[in-house]
């Protein structure tokens, strides 16, 4: 576990970075100078420095640290280029956690070589310098001391692979003096190696050599997992690809048991081979290498991802907004500036606040509580657009709340286009309705009409006035009831509560319309089943009886002529939630109506159009709704009937 100080004034930036190193021990300050004092009186390993409100004077703070504990390293953390050479490695402004870490590794990984090269010398059997190391001799420490310098050199590059692999081998060569050098690292598909850098070798070897992954000296390296010295190499395809590298050595560079590369080493200069010695170190040395090519590759590929992932927030159709932990704003698309009309400069990193009410809401809830929120459609009150929004928590490995995601959609076009569409179909709509009104009101005037001009010359005739009388009050009465249909359809009225037994509301419904003889549906037969109980309720009794008629009216309107028949029962009924109530079943079995029209025959819009007749049963369920029942229709195959549900009086 390693010390690492935090040197960062933005107290969101130093949250997530004290979050993400729950493995070390953290110290923070918020300044250069509180950052020197922490310096004299804790050993630190790592300092990560950075963010708004330091100096940009890197080089000197950096300086004025090796002053005070010369083995710390510094990481920068979103300075300009010219700066971070000055560090030993740096972070991008917008790091994820992976590459935190990584770097963090990569710290490690230095720290722990200087050390053990450090302990080395002290081990280091003392000879003449410049005199050649025997086969099983290590290195003079003069030399290993110039090397580790290169060494650690060639790992505070950073992440830029190429310049790692060059000064590698510059240090490599500094120390080993060999004819050759290679290193070979695996292609896109790791199917084969081939020379990423070298030294000695001649071009048309570099543009050759393929080393398949699966055999020869890869696969050897791989299975055996140690240096391979041509002298103790049998198999004839690994000696004869060490011997096409022109190389005596071939080194494994490994990590967590995985082979990410091969260092290949020429004869030495002075001297015939590498004792087994000088073989460990090389391997030791190489193996840091791998752990460096691990980071820096998976540095690249989250850099590529992240380049992937912008660009396809760039491109997207949907507006998109992220927020971290912090609840500040991460990032926002082109799109989202586009229908917002905002700037990714005035709101990123601002306080989600800065989004238009009811956004930002909706994200903190979503961060707050990790549920996530879809397809809701909402209006911003200062510019009047339509979103459908979506919001999604994000979280990390562990189930820890990272930060939250909103997504959203432009609706205001097609809201405008509903709206229009809407009003269009409206004035058409009045347009049928009052055509049909025109027609259900003109065929009674007519007949009316006609009568009047005629009484004049028959009004003597005793058939003429019979006749008269029959046809004007059949026709003013069908007047009377396209009317009061209509003005159910839009009002109850007012409406005058009382207890009354239902069996009394239906005797009224089934005498006046015994007294009604002239209708096109005559006979029409009325059949009443009735309990012996009083069944009371509290309703407009006025109201009701309507509802009813215009039930019973409908089914025989619906019934072939000359044989209407409609039976009305009154039960007591137990209801669900509790209690008790009254069903009222109006039903016939001479009525027929088709699927599709039965379907809406509760929509007064569309019966309405069709015949203002067949408005009745709309009216009917507005006037029972209003009474506090419900009002439902079923077709068996043998009858079409009503229900009619009350709650008892009291219940």
């Amino acid at each position: 576990m390693n010390t690492v100080l935090v040197v960062v004034p933005d107290e969101a930036l130093r949250t997530r970075l004290v979050s993400g190193m729950r493995d070390h021990s953290v110290f923070v300050a918020q300044s250069d100078a509180e950052a020197l004092k922490t310096l004299r009186l804790i050993d630190i390993d790592v300092i990560l420095r950075g963010g708004p409100g330091l100096p940009q004077d890197l080089e000197s703070f950096i300086a004025r640290v090796r002053e005070v504990p010369p083995s710390a390293r510094t990481a920068a953390i979103g300075a300009p280029g010219d700066e971070t050479a000055a560090a030993d490695f740096s972070l991008p402004p917008t790091f994820g956690q992976r590459e935190l870490e990584a770097a963090l590794r990569h710290v490690t990984d230095k720290l722990r070589l200087t050390r053990e090269v450090a302990a080395l010398p002290s081990g280091l059997v003392p000879r003449p310098v410049g005199t050649p190391a025997g086969p099983d001799q290590p290195w003079e420490p003069a030399a290993f001391a110039r090397v580790l310098k290169e060494f650690t050199r060639a790992f505070a590059a950073g992440f830029d692979l190429p310049r790692v692999l060059e000064m590698f081998l510059d240090a490599i060569g500094e120390l080993v003096r060999p004819t050759r050098m290679a290193l070979l690292l695996p292609g896109a598909d790791a199917q084969e190696y081939r020379v990423a850098t070298h030294r000695g070798l001649a071009p048309q070897i570099v543009g050759s050599v393929r080393l398949s992954a699966s055999q020869g000296l890869v696969r050897w390296l791989a299975a055996q997992g140690r240096p391979a010295r041509l002298v103790d190499l049998t198999d004839p395809d690994v000696v004869r690809e060490l011997k096409l590298l022109q190389s005596v050595l071939a080194v494994p560079l490994l990590t967590h048991g995985e082979l990410v590369g091969i260092l290949t080493v020429g004869h030495p200069v002075v001297g015939s081979t590498y004792g087994r010695g000088q073989t460990e170190t090389l391997f030791d040395l190489g193996s840091h290498l791998a752990t460096a090519i691990r980071d820096i590759s998976l540095h690249n590929q989250l850099e590529r991802e992240q380049q992937f992932s912008e660009r396809i927030l760039t491109n997207m159709s949907s507006g998109v907004i992220t927020i971290g932990r912090d609840q500040r704003i991460g990032t926002i698309n082109r799109r989202a500036e586009q229908i917002l009309q905002l700037s990714v400069a005035d709101v990123v990193k601002e306080d989600l606040r800065a989004l238009p009410s009811p956004l930002g809401d909706m994200l903190f809830d979503t961060l707050r509580t990790g549920r996530a929120a879809a397809r809701h459609e909402i209006q911003l009150a200062l510019r009047g657009l339509w979103l459908e929004v979506s919001t999604y928590p994000v979280r990390g490995e562990d189930g820890t709340p990272l930060g939250a995601v909103l997504v959203f959609e432009d609706l205001t076009a097609q809201k405008e286009l509903l709206t229009q569409k809407r009003q269009v179909e409206q004035t058409q709509l009045l347009t049928r309705v009052v055509a049909r009104i025109a027609d259900e009101i003109k065929n009674p005037l007519v007949s009316i009409n006609t009568f009047i001009e005629l009484i004049g010359e028959r009004y003597d005739d005793p058939d003429f006035r019979k006749h008269f009388s029959s046809v004007v009050r059949r026709d003013v009465r069908r007047l009377v009831e396209v009317f009061e249909k209509l003005a159910g359809l839009v009002t109850e009225g007012e409406l005058n509560f009382t207890t009354v037994d239902v069996h009394t509301v239906v005797d009224d419904v089934v005498t006046a319309i015994e007294l009604v003889d002239d209708v096109p549906t005559r006979p029409l037969q009325l059949d009443v089943t009735r309990e012996t109980t009083p069944q009371v309720v509290k309703v407009d009794p006025a109201q009701l009886r309507k509802a009813l008629s215009y039930l019973i009216w409908y089914l025989a309107h619906n019934s072939p002529p000359d044989q209407a028949r409609v039976s009305v029962s009154v039960a007591r009924h137990a209801e669900r939630e509790g209690g008790e109530g009254v069903r009222i079943l109006i039903g016939s079995r001479t009525a027929s109506v088709a699927p599709e029209k039965l379907h809406r025959v509760f929509d007064p819009v569309q019966m309405v159009q069709e015949s203002l007749i067949d408005v009745g049963p709309a009216v009917s369920q507005r006037l029972v709704e209003a009474v506090g029942g419900q009002l439902t229709v079923r077709q068996g195959r043998h009858e079409l009937h009503f229900l009619v549900a009350l709650p008892l009086a009291g219940s």
